[in-house]
C-alpha cells in the first residue's frame, strides 16, 4: 500500500487487541499459522520476507533478511519470546531449509483466515500495525525505518502521522 501525497490515504492497521484475537484461533488450530502470524506480527517484515525465510537467517535475537524489497539485506530485532519460539522451530529444520514451504498468497490465504469477523485484515496490515505500535510505545523513527528497511525516512514518516491521529482522538475522550 503506497502513502498517496496527493489526497494523503494513510495505510490501514488494526490494534493490537485484533492482532492478539488472531494469534489466539491461529495457536489453538494450527501452529506453524500462529508462528506466521507472530513473526508478522513482531517484525514487520513482508510476506514475500516471510516465505523466503531459511534457517540460516534466524540468529540470536535477529533475522536476517536476504535480498528484500528491492534487493536490500536488513536486520531485523527479534523479541524474546518470538526469539525463544523460533529457536525451537527451526530445531528440526536444516540449515539452508525455508522455515515455511508456503507462497505467498497463502500467506494471505492464512491471514484472512484468522481475522475477527468485521476486518479486513492482510499481511501487509500486520507490518503497518507493527510499525504504529512501535511508534507508539516509543521507538524512534530513524529506528522503525531501518527494520522496515525503507530507503527514505519520509516512507516510514507516515506513520507518524497515524500516531498523531491517534493522540487527537485519544484526547477527545478527555472530559473537561
Amino acid at each position: 500500500m503506497k502513502y498517496d501525497k496527493v489526497t494523503k490515504t494513510l495505510p490501514k492497521y488494526v490494534d493490537k487487541s485484533v492482532i492478539i484475537e488472531m494469534l489466539d484461533k491461529a495457536k489453538q488450530h494450527k501452529m506453524r499459522n500462529y508462528i506466521m502470524l507472530l513473526i508478522l506480527w513482531k517484525t514487520g517484515i513482508r510476506a514475500s520476507e516471510l516465505v523466503d525465510l531459511r534457517k540460516i537467517d534466524i540468529k540470536q535475537d535477529v533475522i536476517e533478511i536476504r535480498q528484500g524489497k528491492g534487493k536490500k539485506d536488513r536486520v531485523v530485532p527479534l523479541a524474546d519470546d518470538l526469539n525463544n519460539i523460533l529457536a525451537l522451530y527451526v530445531d528440526n529444520i536444516s540449515k539452508n531449509d525455508l522455515l515455511f514451504t508456503i507462497k505467498r498468497r497463502q500467506v494471505q490465504n492464512i491471514v484472512h483466515k484468522y481475522q475477527p469477523e468485521g476486518f479486513n485484515v492482510h499481511p501487509h496490515t500486520l507490518r503497518h500495525s507493527f510499525a504504529v505500535y512501535c511508534l507508539k510505545n516509543g521507538l524512534n523513527v530513524r529506528t522503525l525505518q531501518k527494520i522496515l528497511g525503507h530507503s527514505n525516512l519520509s516512507t516510514t514518516a507516515v506513520y507518524l502521522d497515524l500516531v498523531a491521529k491517534d493522540v487527537k482522538e485519544d484526547f477527545k475522550k478527555v472530559v473537561w
